[in-house]
């Protein structure tokens, strides 16, 4: 193959512009995408959480972890169809996982 016939992912080597490959766009999130957001959304909530035991409770910087972790729950509703303040309903220790969320098929 020659270096004329090689290309990099936008543009040519020889310098003409190619098109950008097209996708398919959705209305709505895919389940592979929401897992892996959920995931990380766990592995930082746990992180804000180990943050908020060593500060002060009601200064600026613990306050700060308190809004970002309602917003991510109000984004993760969102994502998944449900009303924006939706919480899980508590459940007491022994009484089993408690009530499915709303968008549960099962």
């Amino acid at each position: 193959m020659t270096a004329a016939g090689i290309c990099s992912y936008f543009v040519h080597v020889t310098g003409e512009q190619r098109a950008m490959p097209r996708r398919r766009r959705r209305d709505d999130i895919s389940q592979a995408h929401l897992l892996a957001i959920e995931a990380q959304m766990r592995s930082l909530d746990g992180a804000l959480d180990a943050a908020t035991l060593s500060l002060t409770p009601f200064r600026p910087h613990y306050d700060a972890i308190g809004v970002l972790k309602k917003q991510m729950r109000e984004a993760l509703n969102l994502l998944k169809d449900r009303p924006i303040d939706y919480e899980r309903p508590h459940a007491a220790p022994m009484s089993g996982p408690g009530l499915p969320p709303p968008d549960f098929k099962g």
